[in-house]
């Protein structure tokens, strides 16, 4: 795993040590920020990565211009892993790595407002549909929010209502989905 664009490019990623982490393929991460940057400039945005896992996904886009990146693992040794590549890649001051499930912080996480989900979680467990539902009533949401989800091919996300699907990948037994959520303003 290496960080592809910005100024960690090239950077090796380092997994979680005894992990069964999937790492995304630099082909498809390719295509992922191409349909995020057309969508959204990430300079100065707020990432929430659930089910963190080795954060690949948060250091591109802090790579990339993201103000400000949430990791959320249940595992205490991933959220110390996490915690570490933050250090090592200069990270510390704009990434909160958090301990939790992801569901229950999604329904009692605080805001700030995020510009960007990332979620990928283990296929086995296929929360993708639980994960996008919850969203919907969930105060994380900025007025608009670009959300990944990543998920094994024997789960069909179903896109919930206030949200429309920008991208969908299939490579292997991997799918990604590009959701864009929309929140009227008060």
């Amino acid at each position: 795993m290496r960080v592809i664009g910005g100024t960690l490019k090239g950077r090796v990623v380092p997994p979680p040590p005894g992990s069964d982490t999937r790492p995304t393929t630099d082909v498809l991460k390719e295509s992922l920020f191409s349909v995020i940057t057309h969508h959204l400039d990430l300079t100065g945005k707020r990432v929430l990565d659930l089910c963190a896992g080795s954060g690949q996904l948060s250091w591109e886009m802090l790579s990339r211009g993201a103000k400000e990146a949430t990791l959320v693992d249940a595992s205490t040794p991933v959220c110390r892993h996490l915690r570490s590549v933050a250090g090592e890649f200069g990270f510390d001051q704009q990434t909160t790595i958090v301990r939790t499930d992801v569901l229950g912080y999604i329904k009692n996480g605080q805001p700030p407002p995020f510009d960007v989900i990332v979620a990928d979680p283990p296929y086995a467990l296929k929360l993708c549909n639980h994960i996008a539902e919850a969203l919907t009533k969930s105060p994380l949401l900025a007025p608009t929010t670009i959300v990944i989800l990543e998920h094994g091919d024997q789960e069909a996300v179903i896109v919930p209502e206030g949200a429309s699907l920008l991208w969908h990948k299939e490579r292997g037994s991997t799918v990604i989905d590009v959701l864009r959520y929309e929140r009227p303003l008060p």
